[in-house]
């Protein structure tokens, strides 16, 4: 999947899955995949903590296959090297991870880069440094990831929501009973850990944030 396709569907696809093993119920994360993508969603992050080089590269490149056959995009977190042994068609590094011109030097001209951000210092640096998407949060307390920052500001998600040059996905506490409030503050993507892998039905708990999505485009 090329650069551009992979932003093509960014721009059309409100619901980003982020996979945590640790968070769905027992599933291991190459079941948990198949059930995403099952369900519909067309932006798969891999998001592994605690497992070693090779069994990160074991189940992403399974994963990263799945989500090719599926015409989903498939997002390596922090590392580079995996992203490229994988497959995979994105890489999403944090502000203490290599930085994006390194990991666009390193990757290729055609790999898909998403920075994570939370001031409007980090917007502005992505886009300065040629990141295709940002992850912009947290945007309320979230137990799903214990080395989050501060919550956004309110001047943040302002600046955010107003500039055109940088896609971006809202992230930290976000589901369905966060989206209707996200979507009036002017985001269009939604980043999910564990209102998505945490649910024991995937595709019923996907089809519900789609419902949620609509009706919030509806109101307006």
């Amino acid at each position: 999947m090329t650069r551009e396709e992979c932003v093509e569907i960014f721009k059309n696809e409100p619901v980003y899955a982020i996979l945590g093993e640790a968070l769905s119920l027992g599933r291991g994360n190459v079941e948990t995949a198949r059930q995403v993508l099952a369900a519909g969603v067309k932006i798969i992050q891999y998001r592994e903590k605690h497992k070693s080089w090779r069994e990160k590269y074991a189940e992403a490149k399974v994963i990263a296959d799945l989500c090719r056959a599926a015409g989903a995009v498939f997002i390596m977190n922090d590392s580079a090297d995996l992203a490229i042994a994988c497959g995979a068609a994105g890489i999403h590094v944090g502000q203490d991870d290599a930085p994006c011109t390194f990991v666009r030097r390193l990757a290729g001209p055609d790999m898909f880069i998403g920075v994570s951000t939370n001031t409007i210092a980090d917007i502005q640096g992505a886009i300065r440094d040629g990141a295709d998407y940002v992850g912009f949060g947290p945007m309320h307390p979230t137990e799903s990831k214990k080395d989050t920052h501060d919550l956004v500001t309110a001047e943040a998600i302002g600046y955010a929501t107003a500039q055109t040059q940088m896609p971006l996905t809202c992230i930290g506490g976000v589901g369905p009973e966060t989206i209707p409030e996200l979507y009036k503050e002017g985001f269009r993507s939604f980043a999910m850990i564990s209102a998505i892998v945490s649910q024991p039905d995937i595709a019923a708990a996907v089809a519900h944030i789609r419902q949620v999505i609509a009706q919030a485009a509806h109101k307006g």
